[in-house]
């Protein structure tokens, strides 16, 4: 299905670039979530003609993501330590998830979604140090290390 992006997409191309990806890529992921067009004439020409006015949306996207990146920083550090009940082994009662993490970060101050934390080993059984990734925007990744340590 031939598409324009509306916004720069890693390993597709950037704002503006007609591509051919996929059908259900496109019509489930990049078109709902307004990162693409079908590329018809209509959406061409549109896209042509406002190219400044969406640069300049995705660059306050952008910024948004570095304040938010700050934030993240100044509140926290890198470091986040998040309670569980914990076995004698070091098993936890339970996992650490996303919204557990996601969670922790709400309670702290910091507006998070779920979809933004990336752990890359999937979900947590076992106190301990973890990293996880929190990616704001496709430029703007911030290293997290999770601590999971005893409920006292």
């Amino acid at each position: 299905m031939r598409i324009i992006l509306l916004e720069k997409i890693k390993q597709i191309g950037n704002l503006g670039e007609e591509v051919s990806v996929k059908g259900g890529y496109a019509r489930n992921f990049l078109i709902p979530r307004g990162k693409a067009l079908p590329a018809t004439k209509k959406n061409i020409i549109y896209v042509n003609n406002s190219r400044n006015h969406i640069q300049s949306e995705l660059l306050k996207k952008l910024d948004d993501a570095k304040e938010r990146a700050k934030k993240i920083n100044n509140l926290l550090g890198d470091v986040i330590t998040i309670f569980s009940k914990v076995g004698k082994e070091g098993k936890l009662f339970g996992s650490v998830g996303i919204r557990d993490i996601a969670h922790a970060l709400n309670t702290a101050g910091i507006s998070i979604s779920k979809r933004e934390i990336k752990l890359p080993n999937g979900i947590l059984r076992t106190a301990g140090t973890y990293p996880v990734k929190i990616h704001l925007h496709n430029d703007v990744i911030v290293n997290l290390t999770v601590i999971i340590t005893n409920k006292k």
